[in-house]
């Protein structure tokens, strides 16, 4: 009878040994630092979003016996971007002034050696707006034969952004809506790095010498502020 008691007791508490009760990793991932907003998406994983240069801190919250080692890694990010080493096994995942190719997806690994070790991820997304960058090239064509000639000037705003950023042209402070102005296209070229919107003056007009503004902007969740870049076109400059 003695025997079948033992046998009993060590099926039904298969992790109790002399040192005490074995439990298997359980792990949480909380977050502080400076976050922008912490969400949690359609498949029920949180998505911490930052503002680029700010500080990122997340903590892997584990319970087990014996206490489990804590492991973070990254993907979706830059092959070449690593941990240093003091950061690698810590509970604590600290980076200060996070940069863009530091966003992606941080896995927590807890893992005490009894049954499977517990994996929790965050999604971490990094927001920035650069300064946006002017260029400008126009073509001149003859029109009817020879009696007189078209100049279009084409200005194109590039900019990088994590969100897409909006487009605002401007002639002087007023912006310009295509709709309402024949003498106008803008549009989004192909095959063009970075985000980009072309503004083409047609058949340059008087009223087309003027200060042009690309206003970009990102939605609001960082409070990131909106960026422009100016150019004064003249009758010197379209020749």
């Amino acid at each position: 009878m003695e025997l079948f008691w033992i046998l009993l007791f060590s099926i039904t508490h298969p992790y109790t040994r002399g040192q005490g009760v074995y439990a298997p990793a359980n792990a949480q991932i909380s977050h502080a630092g400076q976050a922008c907003v912490v969400k949690e998406d359609n498949i029920s994983e949180r998505i911490y979003t930052i503002r680029e240069g700010d500080r990122l801190e997340l903590q892997c919250l584990v319970k087990g016996h014996p206490q489990p080692q804590v492991r973070w890694t990254k993907t979706a990010g830059s092959a070449s971007d690593k941990f240093q080493e003091t950061s690698i096994y810590n509970e604590t995942l600290r980076i200060d002034g996070i940069q863009r190719v530091q966003g992606g997806r941080y896995y927590c690994k807890a893992d005490n050696g009894v049954g499977v070790a517990a994996i929790k991820s965050i999604r971490v997304d990094v927001q920035y707006l650069d300064k946006p960058v002017l260029t400008v090239h126009q073509t001149i064509s003859d029109v009817r034969g020879s009696y007189y000639q078209e100049k279009t000037v084409f200005l194109r705003c590039t900019v990088n952004s994590n969100p897409p950023a909006r487009f605002i042209w401007k002639r002087g402070t007023t912006p310009i809506e295509q709709s309402k102005d024949t003498g106008v296209d803008i549009y989004e070229p192909l095959y063009t790095q970075g985000e980009t919107k072309v503004l083409k003056l047609k058949n340059l007009r008087p009223k087309d010498f003027a200060n042009y503004t690309c206003q970009v902007s990102v939605r609001n969740v960082c409070d990131i502020p909106d960026s422009s870049v100016t150019f004064r076109l003249t009758n010197a400059t379209s020749k």
